[in-house]
């Protein structure tokens, strides 16, 4: 079973992936946080840096695109292609609002025939390439998917992932493995499963579930900034965590983004997200993910993360 890092805004960032290669495997795939076209400006900082092929040695890395524009879709990626990239993935499944109210991401399964109309126009002009899409199963109810199939099967797409939640579940609610199902009976093309794996064991669980040879991966997010170690897990079905290689491969994380400039603030500011992550609602570390929310410093900083020890 293939293993994707899905693509997590501020997070899995170009930073984030490089030192993870570094200290863990077991990751297949890893995709870029989105990328929206911008036909009025060039790309930014941050956005070449998430494309810089040297920058991103070792990694089989995927550019991930945001529109609901085919014109837009196809000089975007023309522009993509000329770094070296022929494989892209197209976002239909981020719920945030200031998204979705422009029609994007989740918003565009709003107007599946629109979407059938972007897909036709984009795989009309542009064979030369290689297509996936991150979907989910609806924008407020489970009763669009129908639709929505009868758009995907249409096309030829590299391979179709699927979070099996509705926009309007954002990332609460339960999955709704029945979708998921009923997606594997219908599409001619492999399928990947995404949303809510943390730990070996749901792992396990899902492929009891949702076994069919058209499963052909999951995409893991949170639960790979959770545990750094999840894919090593999975690929060689021992469950393991070491809060001493998490420890040492945060700290390299700092040092990269303060050789690239960042500063302690932004720094830590990346850092703390990264921590409640991993610590979460974990009572054991309560008073030290305090600790770690509250310093001002890096000085601050690794005095608590040294009671991790």
């Amino acid at each position: 079973m293939k293993i994707y890092m899905a693509p997590m805004e501020g997070v899995t960032n170009y930073v984030f992936r490089k030192v993870y290669i570094k200290h863990f495997s077991g990751v297949d795939k890893f995709f870029t946080p989105f990328i929206t076209p911008h036909m009025k400006k060039g790309f930014s900082k941050s956005e070449l840096m998430e494309l810089n092929s040297e920058y991103n040695k070792g990694q089989y890395l995927i550019p991930q695109i945001l529109t609901n524009s085919a014109e837009d879709f196809l000089k975007l990626v023309d522009e993509i292609e000329e770094m070296g990239y022929s494989e892209f993935n197209i976002n239909l499944g981020c719920p945030s609002g200031t998204v979705t109210s422009k029609g994007r991401g989740s918003g565009f399964l709003q107007d599946p025939e629109a979407l059938d109309r972007f897909f036709y126009e984009i795989f009309e002009k542009k064979n030369n390439i290689t297509i996936s899409v991150k979907t989910r199963i609806g924008f407020s109810d489970y009763g669009e998917w129908d639709d929505l199939l009868k758009v995907y099967k249409k096309y030829d797409f590299n391979e179709i992932i699927i979070h099996p939640r509705l926009r309007s579940d954002f990332y609460k609610n339960n999955i709704h493995l029945p979708s998921f199902t009923e997606a594997c009976k219908t599409f001619k093309q492999n399928t990947i499963y995404n949303g809510d794996i943390k730990t070996l064991d749901d792992v396990n669980d899902l492929k009891t579930k949702i076994f069919d040879e058209k499963v052909t991966g999951i995409m893991i997010g949170r639960g790979l900034v959770r545990n750094p170690l999840l894919a090593e897990s999975i690929k060689e079905n021992i469950e393991t965590i070491s809060i001493i290689r998490t420890i040492e491969f945060l700290d390299d994380i700092v040092e990269e983004y303060m050789s690239l400039g960042f500063g302690e603030r932004n720094t830590l500011f990346k850092l703390k997200e990264i921590w409640g992550m991993i610590m979460g609602d974990d009572d054991r570390y309560v008073k030290i993910l305090k600790k770690i929310r509250k310093s001002g410093g890096l000085k601050e900083y690794k005095m608590a993360i040294n009671e991790l020890y």
